[in-house]
């Protein structure tokens, strides 16, 4: 066992509440020891999510985390569009919910103090035992990495790549083809400290600001390249991408229950940790239509985990 402190995080919003609700369940059924679990959800949001809250899971909302210069527009229709105060610098006054998601997840290190941040999204749920010692390798934390892979090398992908490139300042002329996105994302909270100050110094200015005013980002591909090509060696990462720990679903059709138990059936069986049944598939279960459809011997365990 590692000396490593972990900690789970999910953003997550009330149309994903169900979701998040079954991924808690199944955190406190199937992880091996009790890890800290973060829920960042909107303010509105908050009376509905504390029913999840107990001795290890801490409800978190954006607004407690961002700067007062990020403000949530109060519109009815779309409460996920967000007023960069400071915008007038660099043009970028509106803010999307989705660029929100990922500058929670890089403001990571601002409100955990645990060594390892384990990134789960709500649609995510276990389904077999984990340790989340199966993330470390010695003093190594593992990186999803495929090297050279060709994965999402599309115009939106290049864009991400292009904006890491730039903050961090990196030869423009390096495609970097590694693919970083998938499920259970781990990073080192002291690396992601240091991309703080690698952006703070490269640009004169807050490390949030910076990131506010890109156009195109993704967070795990900015902090993966941050790892693999600034840090390299010193990550205290090992790269991996084929330990099998969450089966995906990515449909948008609705699966039937016998295709549901199947899928969840060849996930077990193969050794995954996890299913993840995208939230596009208007697939929403209960925790008890959930458990039926796992098998019994597994439905009926409960690993000991202290309240």
């Amino acid at each position: 066992m590692s000396d490593f402190t972990f900690a789970f995080i999910t953003p997550s919003y009330a149309p994903d509440f169900q979701r998040c609700k079954l991924l808690h369940w199944s955190i406190k059924q199937f992880v091996c020891f009790p890890v800290k679990h973060y829920i960042v959800v909107d303010q509105q949001d908050l009376i509905q999510f504390q029913e999840l809250a107990d001795a290890h899971t801490i409800i978190l909302t954006k607004q407690q985390i961002l700067p007062s210069w990020i403000q949530q527009i109060p519109l009815r229709t779309n409460k996920n569009i967000w007023l960069n105060l400071k915008g007038y610098q660099s043009g970028h006054w509106i803010l999307r919910g989705w660029l929100i998601q990922q500058l929670i997840k890089l403001a990571a290190a601002q409100y955990v103090t645990e060594d390892v941040l384990v990134f789960i999204d709500s649609d995510v749920a276990f389904i077999n035992p984990f340790d989340v010692n199966m993330l470390v390798d010695g003093d190594r934390v593992r990186l999803f990495r495929v090297e050279h892979s060709t994965n999402l090398d599309d115009a939106v992908s290049q864009k991400w790549k292009d904006t890491a490139k730039r903050l961090l300042k990196l030869p423009s002329n390096n495609n970097y083809y590694d693919f970083y996105i998938n499920q259970l994302i781990t990073w080192k909270r002291e690396n992601l400290i240091k991309l703080y100050t690698l952006l703070g110094q490269g640009f004169g200015k807050g490390w949030l600001e910076v990131i506010a005013s890109a156009n195109h980002l993704s967070e795990y591909v900015l902090y993966g390249i941050f790892a693999s090509y600034v840090l390299g060696e010193k990550s205290g990462h090992y790269d991996d991408h084929l330990q099998k720990i969450c089966h995906c679903y990515w449909g948008t059709v609705p699966l039937a229950e016998p295709e549901l138990q199947q899928f969840i059936q060849e996930a077990q069986s193969s050794g995954h940790r996890a299913v993840m049944i995208s939230a596009k598939s208007s697939i929403e279960l209960t925790i008890e239509q959930f458990q039926a459809l796992l098998p019994s011997k597994i439905a009926l365990s409960k690993l000991e985990y202290p309240n």
